[in-house]
C-alpha cells in the first residue's frame, strides 16, 4: 500500500509539473502589439544597443543590451512565468536572446519577426 502512494504522489507531481507548457514562438508586427494590449503583465524587452534604444523603441519597452556580458544576468532579473516580448533592429539578436530564455526556462516568449525595422514598416509607433 505504502508503495502505490508513493507512486501515485510521484506521479501525481510529475503530472502537474509537465502542465507548464512553454510557449515559444515568433509573432509578426501585429500579433506582438495584441500581445501587449492584451496582458498588461507581458515584459517587452529591447536587446539593441543603448545608441539604438535613443533612435526610438517600442512603448514600455526595457532596454536590455545583448552585447552586454551581463546579458544572462540580467535576465535572470526577469519573471520567467510571467509572458516575455522581445526585439531588436530586425531579429537576429532577438532570436538569439529568444533561444536563450527558452533554455533559461521561460515560460512564454514572444520574438518580434523582423525587429523594430518590421515594426515601423507596418505602421506601428515607437517612442523617443
Amino acid at each position: 500500500m505504502m508503495k502505490k502512494t508513493i507512486f501515485f504522489i510521484l506521479g501525481m507531481a510529475f503530472l502537474t509539473l509537465g502542465c507548464t507548457e512553454q510557449v515559444a514562438k515568433q509573432v509578426d508586427a501585429n500579433e506582438f502589439e495584441t500581445l501587449m494590449a492584451d496582458d498588461a503583465t507581458v515584459q517587452v524587452i529591447d536587446v539593441r544597443t543603448p545608441d539604438e534604444y535613443a533612435q526610438g523603441f517600442i512603448k514600455n519597452s526595457t532596454l536590455i543590451n545583448f552585447n552586454n556580458p551581463s546579458f544572462k544576468t540580467q535576465l535572470e532579473g526577469l519573471d520567467k512565468n510571467k509572458a516575455v516580448a522581445v526585439y531588436c533592429h530586425s531579429g537576429a539578436r532577438s532570436n538569439q536572446a529568444f533561444e536563450i530564455m527558452k533554455e533559461m526556462g521561460f515560460k512564454k516568449i514572444y520574438e518580434l519577426e523582423g525587429g523594430i525595422v518590421a515594426w515601423q514598416a507596418g505602421g506601428k509607433q515607437i517612442q523617443r
